[in-house]
């Protein structure tokens, strides 16, 4: 899929305010791709004479059966992007076949969300100091159908915040005050800080749902998280908004899946931009990823459709890949047909 020319399309498409929202990074360069550039430094090794006798790239995940392993991240306010916001994104995403993360940044609150009957979906949860506003968040994301959580962990609350942050808030104060969207805002001050891993399975309890922790890069809290609980870990650097310089989620991926030691399901997100990107994050223990800001750009442009064939372009190239590394199935992608630089 050619993204540079999506790119430039929402970005022409997009208010600039909504753009450089979404864009926005703690180092100010929104325009840089690190986290891609760490995927593409990864060579792919094709295995030959496999057998090979079709490509299948289904799978099962928290008890949804899915089309592909490609999946919607939580990213915040679709409304900027679309008047149908998150619903349109959920269209586009069942049409897929694939998951999709619902954000508590949301522009279309979670009920309304549910009553519209998107496909498979898990729900994006921060805990805040003020408990009763994450289980009243919680409880609502139950009633509409989520059928997992996602705890985010990497986001410090009142304690600090990334450098973007001021800046964005000054752009979205220049949107006129009816448009779409901004419904979403949320007082990041009000998070909880002082969060420990035992707060993964007291979610999990009180939820009745299986909670996946977001957020991950050091293999140490990976390990904690899976012992506390955590039916899955996803391996994020939250789009590079929280801390100048963090690591590319390709860089910290192989560490953590070998630490959980498929005790859960890995997933990782950051940086994905085509099948190859997909197929190396399989190799090195991922069992699915997730697109944030490429979402977001075919929303702006082509509605729930373009978020579908974003979906599905990458799972078109993600086929190819595995039918050129010789593989029939997702679960045969493995270590050995990629390369990580040393160094």
């Amino acid at each position: 899929m050619d993204f540079d020319a999506l790119k430039a399309a929402a970005r022409a498409a997009l208010p600039a305010p909504s753009w450089e929202y979404y864009q926005g990074v703690a180092d100010g360069r929104p325009d840089a791709e690190p986290d891609h550039e760490a995927w593409e430094r990864i060579g792919i090794v094709p295995r030959v004479m496999q057998s090979l006798t079709g490509v299948d790239s289904t799978l099962e995940l928290g008890g949804a059966a899915l089309r592909t392993p490609v999946m919607v991240a939580a990213t915040a306010a679709h409304g900027l992007a679309h008047p149908e916001g998150e619903v349109a994104s959920s269209r586009g995403a069942a049409a897929a076949g694939a998951l999709l993360v619902y954000s508590s940044s949301a522009a279309v609150e979670v009920g309304v969300f549910g009553a519209a009957g998107p496909g498979p979906w898990w729900a994006q949860v921060y805990l805040m100091r003020d408990r009763a506003l994450s289980d009243d968040y919680v409880a609502r994301c139950v009633a509409a159908g989520a059928q997992a959580l996602v705890l985010t962990v990497d986001l410090s609350g009142g304690l600090a915040e990334a450098p973007f942050r001021e800046d964005a808030r000054a752009r979205l104060s220049a949107l006129p005050a009816n448009f779409p969207g901004l419904g979403w805002a949320r007082m990041t001050a009000g998070i909880d800080s002082d969060l420990r891993p035992e707060h993964i399975s007291d979610l999990a309890e009180a939820a009745g749902l299986p909670v996946y922790v977001k957020g991950i890069l050091h293999p140490d809290d990976a390990t904690s998280a899976v012992d506390a609980g955590a039916a899955g870990i996803i391996v994020s650097n939250h789009g590079r908004r929280q801390v100048a310089g963090v690591i590319p989620t390709a860089v910290a991926l192989a560490g953590v899946a070998k630490a959980v030691e498929k005790r859960v399901p890995v997933l990782v997100d950051g940086g994905i931009r085509s099948g190859g990107d997909v197929l190396r994050a399989l190799a090195l223990g991922a069992t699915a990823v997730g697109v944030g800001r490429p979402v977001l750009w075919a929303l702006a442009t082509a509605g729930a459709a373009g978020v579908g064939s974003v979906l599905e372009g990458l799972t078109a190239e993600l086929r190819q890949a595995m039918a050129a590394t010789g593989a029939g199935s997702l679960t045969s992608i493995n270590r050995s047909m990629v390369r990580v630089p040393v160094g």
